[in-house]
């Protein structure tokens, strides 16, 4: 319903004397009730045509201003008192209390706002943009343009969302296949981020909820956490296909060992939006939507860890490394893989070895720790910030 904004409502107006009324003995109040009440459309009863039943009404509506100023007011003497003895009706508009400019340019604002059940932001506002360039009649010196647009906030959170989610695939991608060798493995966790994604707007949709700018936050907050639990499902499933059992068997053992350690993996994450629900009014309003899809994604990646990896590795994945990984010769991308786990392997030695030594020596890695502490206390006012309050930097 849009309601126009720094423009003047037409509208009939009755302008009168206080003066003339005084002297008349009339009242503001008797001109309005003698305006309305002889300007109206009263039922007068149907009528029967054929198996149709019409109501009939009579329009006692005046249609000029001459009628409204011949309306009697009331008896005197011989005669009649007008509304054109006290006053005038004028065909005029109402009392302006808003003007609006852009750009400096006289304008009139017309906003226009979407309804309730579940309506696209996207789809109103491309609507109306379309509606804009097709309007009929208009004057040549009228220049239509957009002003505020609401849809941008939600293209930019779905853009947000987008960016987030390639970016966490594109770099888990990489992971998988530096650290496994393996291009399929690296297919069957990317499943992860847009089967959890779906199941979670499935739900909402099931529970009556609608995709907003909340509930895309929510999923471009969760989309780091979406893939951890299938990467370490199918990092156990390839230490048993690398102990030599075969693909299904790897699966099945791999997918059962990891279930209880992901699932309190997951809940430890969905409890953090636990106290939500102490929420009221507005905020509740808002952040619970956000923690249902933070909620809902994290335990449909839980499900997709347990049932989607496992399949998929036991139908499409046949060794646990490429066999040319830990052989002379292959393409870039094998001998790259070979250079990087020799690589890796020098640095689990080096970390083993000063671990060994951290152990053997207690007292010096605390004290050592405590060193460091202190010294970065003593750092602190150098770092722009009140050392007396510890909240308020300098610059504030």
């Amino acid at each position: 319903m849009p309601q126009p904004f720094g423009g003047k409502y037409r509208q009939i107006q009755v302008y009168v004397d206080p003066v003339k009324l005084q002297a008349n003995q009339l009242s503001l109040m008797d001109v309005v009730r003698t305006v309305n009440d002889s300007n109206a459309i009263l039922p007068s009863g149907d009528v029967r045509i054929g198996p149709k039943d019409f109501n009939i009404y009579t329009n006692a509506q005046m249609p000029t201003t001459e009628e409204i100023n011949r309306l009697p007011l009331k008896s005197v003497k011989n005669g009649q008192l007008l509304v054109s003895d006290v006053g005038q009706a004028k065909d005029a508009a109402a009392i302006q209390t808003n003007i609006v400019r852009v750009d400096g340019q006289h304008s009139v604002y017309l906003p226009i706002l979407k309804q309730g059940g579940g309506g696209s932001t996207i789809a109103v506002v491309n609507g109306v943009r379309v509606a804009i360039g097709r309007l009929l009649d208009v004057p040549k010196t009228l220049v239509t343009k957009v002003v505020f647009d609401q849809s941008v906030f939600v293209k930019t959170a779905i853009a947000n969302l987008g960016s987030e989610g390639g970016i966490g695939l594109i770099l888990t991608a990489l992971m998988i296949l530096v650290f496994l060798g393996n291009i399929r493995a690296t297919v069957a966790v990317m499943l992860s981020i847009p089967l959890s994604a779906l199941a979670a707007f499935l739900a909402l949709n099931i529970g009556g909820g609608s995709i907003n700018s909340m509930v895309l936050g929510g999923l471009a907050l969760a989309f780091s956490r979406l893939i951890d639990n299938s990467v370490v499902v199918l990092e156990n499933i390839f230490r048993h296909l690398e102990m030599g059992k075969s693909p299904e068997q790897a699966a099945e053992e791999g997918g059962r060992e990891v279930a209880l350690p992901v699932l309190a993996a997951t809940f430890t994450t969905a409890i953090v939006f636990f106290p939500v629900v102490f929420l009221y009014g507005v905020s509740r309003f808002l952040f619970v939507a956000l923690a249902l899809s933070v909620v809902l994604s994290l335990f449909a990646s839980y499900v997709v860890a347990l049932t989607v990896v496992p399949l998929f590795c036991a139908k499409f994945i046949r060794n646990a490394h490429n066999e040319a990984a830990h052989h002379l010769g292959g393409d870039p991308f094998q001998r790259f893989v070979r250079w990087f786990n020799r690589g890796y392997d020098r640095g689990l030695m080096r970390y083993d070895v000063l671990v060994r030594r951290s152990l053997l020596r207690p007292a010096s890695v605390v004290l050592g720790v405590l060193g460091a502490f202190l010294l970065s206390l003593g750092l602190y006012p150098f770092m722009g910030w009140h050392s007396s309050l510890g909240l308020i930097p300098d610059s504030l």
